[in-house]
This record gives structure tokens, C-alpha cells and sequence, in this order.
């Protein structure tokens, strides 16, 4: 059915087309598109991805952060259009993963899915570690140190799950009050740099600068540390794709889902690269900035004092804990995805797709990402997670820019309820911007992502590929 015309229409037309896709309604549709939005921006958590993910872009290419955020927010629109037609056609609760396996060759499928899969198991404890080292922060009086960081952070875990168990509007209703709170705290900082601008924009997009070798002194950024900031931003203008993790819980036609995904993807560049870009213009002194633990934090409290900090330190860690209970709904919903989807031995698959009776909620995979990311927190530390992390999506939607390009060609006459512009252009930027940020990671990271990928074609090859050619074969004996 998948290359066929289909009929959208405004009442249901993503429940039928998620039967002529051959799967049952078995999740609740209680999402507008308004709502599945609110669940995509929670995930993205705006003022988690400004103030803590950027840290390491500040900390290596420094000023060039602003020309390279301005060019991963093109490629985030870009991204938004591509996710916007596929996930219009495919609206499918499992996301990227869904998409991928649609619009690319199985072997190609199952690179997309490892990569994909761990994002589950890297992001989450990442954030959850985030919330960890900014309670003790705010509370110098809770235990220190890194064993003390990861208690806190898994303590943060379990209370996310507990929310995540409950149905998906209970979720999305105290998601929204996350997401309310995090708009304050995103507001008051884009007020305070509008109003106290030091340097223009020109000046801080077309005259990079970074801290020099001793740390003391600012010395001019080449080109390519601005496109080596590209790849660092991947990590932190992300997680907007989450809108599709919804597909299956919103309301209304697929074209609602199309909507959704490119409107998420609008408002996080708008959101996470104003504020990034714009701290640099109202920085009081960019040594002083680049200097700073937290350069975000530095110019609050130049123009508002400790207590400006303090409020933006609360507004960090409420942006983190509604980010996790987001994405542990959403990566939960991918893991059952997969088992629906058989791509695993019978018995995990079976074990995945449990659904609560009363709140429809994938209960055993929510509680699956929990409680291994309980452990993970004691195992890594953040700023390697984020970074592995963003190289992780980084090679999922260049794959999916691909898959884009083979769908016009492969299904030229199957129904795109939202259609890209100016294709193939979004498909190509995103190709090139991605081979970019993919190559300008260091070796170690290069030869982890390597790894992953020949883990997933050895287990294509030499497990889901002979289960396949068996079952097939039993069919055509019967």
C-alpha cells in the first residue's frame, strides 16, 4: 500500500492511512497539533540546548558559535520540510525510525535504526545528569561530586518515569507548564540582550573570534572552526523530529502530522538560535564571556545580578526534567515501534509491545529506557553523551535526506499531504551540511559511529536478513 495513492482527509486521515499501512490504532489520538508541538518543543528543551548544549560550541570555535548556529538553523529548516512530506506520507508512531525504514533499502534501514535507537540511551541520562549538576548548583548545601551528581540524576529519572507511565494528555498537560515556565526564562533573556546590545550582529556573525591557546586572549577564527561549529550545533538545535513520535496520537489529517513536525522544527532555530546568537551581541566584554563557566549565565547576572541567575538556574532544571519525561514518552514509543515491527527476537519484541490497559501507554519499553539510563548516568558523563549523541542524528537525517530523494523517485505517485518546496534543494543542503558536520568530528567519535554501523549490518546479515528468507520461504510452501 505504501506506494500507492491515498486519500487524506481533515477528520481521521491519519488513523485510515495508519491501517492502510497495516497497523491497528492502539495508542489513544488525543493530540492537536498544537499539543504534539508543545511535546516537540518540550523535547527540544529550548533553554536546556542554549544554555547547556551550546557550552561546548562557545568552549572551541567561540564568537563562530553565531556563524555556524545561523547555518545549522538552515539545515533544521531544511530538515523540517524533509521530515514534514515523509512523516505526512508515514505517520507512524516510531518517527525517524518509521521513516527510515519506508524510504531506504533494508540494509541502509537498519544503519538508521542503531543510530537511532541509542539516541534513546544517550540523550536522556545526558539530560538527566544536566538536572543532577544544576540542582547542586542551586542547593551548594545537597552532596557534591560526581557520585553524588549521578544519585540526583537517576533520582530525576524515576520521578520522569512515574509521569511518563500516565497517558499521553496527562503528559502533555504537564508538559505544557514545563514548556510555559521555559518560555519565561527564554523571554526575559532575549529582552535583556535586545536591550542592552554592545556589538552589532555584523560583528559578531562576519568577525569570529575564540580564546587563544593560554585562555587570556581573543585571537581571529578561521572558516573551517566555523564549520567545525556546524557539527558541534547538530547537537544542540535537535530534537524537534520528536514531533513524529507522536503520529499516531494526533488528531486530524496527515497533513496535521507534516504541520507539526516543520512548525517544531521553525520554532527550535528561532528559539535556540536567537538566544545562543544574541547573548554574543549583549555579552559586556566577549573575554570575560568566553571565559565564563556558563557565558549564558555570565551576561544575566552582568544585567540582572545573582538573583536573575538563580531564576535562570531554575529554569534550566525545570527545562531539563520536562525535556526527559518527553523524550522517555517519545524514544518509548520508538522501542514498540520496533517490536510491533518484529525487528528483534520474538520474545523482546512481544515484551516491547505492551500497552497498559487504561492510560495506553507502552509501559515495559518506558520502563526499559528508564531504568538503563539509571545506570548510564553512573557509567558516562555529559559532555560525551551530547556530543556522540549529536554525531548519532547527524548520520540519521543524512540518511533520511537520502531516503527523500529516493522517495520522488522510487514513489513519484503516491499522495504527499505536505509537500516540500524547491525540491530537491532541502535534500541537498542537508546532504552537504551533514557530511560537514560529520567529518569535522575528532577520530575517536568517528570510529565509535564506524563501529555501530558494522555492529547493525552484521546483525542485518546475520540475523533479521536468514529470519526474513525463512519466513518468506514458509509462506510460498504454504
Amino acid at each position: 500500500m505504501k506506494d500507492k495513492k491515498f486519500k487524506d482527509n481533515p477528520v481521521n486521515g491519519a488513523e485510515e492511512r495508519l491501517k492502510e499501512l497495516g497497523y491497528k490504532q492502539e495508542l489513544r489520538r488525543d493530540l492537536s497539533v498544537p499539543q504534539n508541538i508543545v511535546m516537540a518543543l518540550a523535547n527540544v528543551s529550548p533553554v536546556m540546548a542554549a544554555f547547556t548544549y551550546a557550552l561546548a560550541a562557545f568552549a572551541t570555535v567561540g564568537t563562530a558559535t553565531a556563524s555556524a548556529t545561523i547555518l545549522q538553523c538552515i539545515n533544521v529548516l531544511c530538515i523540517g520540510l524533509i521530515l514534514g512530506e515523509l512523516g505526512s506520507i508515514y505517520p507512524v508512531s516510531g518517527g525517524l525510525y518509521s521513516i527510515t525504514s519506508y524510504v531506504l533499502p533494508k540494509p541502509l534501514v537498519f544503519l538508521g535504526v542503531f543510530n537511532f535507537m541509542i539516541q534513546a540511551f544517550i540523550y536522556i541520562p545526558a539530560i538527566a545528569m544536566g538536572v543532577g549538576q544544576y540542582l547542586q548548583i542551586l542547593f551548594p548545601q545537597l552532596p557534591q561530586g560526581p557520585l553524588a551528581t549521578s544519585v540526583i540524576s537517576a533520582t530525576a529519572l524515576i520521578v520522569a518515569l512515574l509521569i511518563g507511565l500516565n497517558s499521553i494528555v496527562t503528559n502533555s498537560r504537564v508538559t505544557q507548564i514545563f514548556l510555559a515556565l521555559q518560555m519565561i526564562v527564554i523571554v526575559i533573556f532575549l529582552y535583556v540582550c535586545f536591550a542592552h546590545p554592545q556589538r552589532s550582529l555584523g560583528d559578531v556573525v562576519f568577525h569570529p573570534q575564540t580564546l587563544d591557546a593560554s585562555g587570556t586572549a581573543l585571537v581571529p577564527v578561521t572558516f573551517g572552526m566555523v564549520l567545525m561549529g556546524v557539527g558541534i550545533m547538530c547537537a544542540a538545535i535537535d530534537g524537534y523530529g520528536a514531533s513524529l513520535g507522536f503520529s499516531e496520537e494526533t488528531k486530524g489529517s496527515c497533513k496535521n502530522v507534516g504541520k507539526a513536525v516543520f512548525v517544531s522544527a521553525v520554532l527550535t532555530a528561532v528559539l535556540v538560535g536567537a538566544t545562543d546568537i544574541f547573548s554574543m551581541v549583549a555579552a559586556p566584554d566577549l573575554l570575560a564571556f568566553l571565559q565564563a563557566d556558563s557565558p549564558l549565565l555570565y551576561v544575566i547576572e552582568s544585567y540582572l545580578g545573582s538573583t536573575g541567575a538563580a531564576i535562570v538556574n531554575i529554569g534550566i532544571i525545570i527545562a531539563s526534567f520536562g525535556c526527559m519525561v518527553v523524550l522517555i514518552n517519545y524514544m518509548a514509543r520508538v522501542l514498540w515501534t520496533g517490536g510491533r515491527d518484529r525487528l528483534w527476537p520474538d520474545p523482546v519484541n512481544k515484551a516491547l509491545m505492551k500497552v497498559s490497559g487504561k492510560s495506553q501507554v507502552p509501559w515495559v519499553a518506558t520502563i526499559i529506557i528508564a531504568v538503563v539510563d539509571c545506570v548510564l548516568v553512573f557509567a558516562s558523563d555529559i559532555v560525551t553523551m551530547i556530543t556522540f549523541g549529536g554525531m548519532s542524528a547527524a548520520v540519521v537525517y543524512l540518511l533520511i535526506a537520502i531516503g527523500s530523494i529516493r522517495s520522488r523517485i522510487k514513489d513519484k505517485d503516491i499522495t504527499r499531504p505536505f509537500k516540500m518546496p524547491l525540491f530537491p534543494i532541502p535534500s541537498i543542503v542537508v546532504i552537504i551540511f551533514l557530511c560537514i558536520a560529520i567529518g569535522s568530528q575528532t577520530p575517536s567519535d568517528l570510529m565509535i559511529v564506524g563501529i555501530i554501523l558494522a555492529a547493525a549490518m552484521l546483525y542485518y546479515l546475520l540475523y533479521y536478513r536468514p529470519r526474513e528468507k525463512r519466513e518468506n520461504e514458509k509462506k510460498e510452501s504454504e
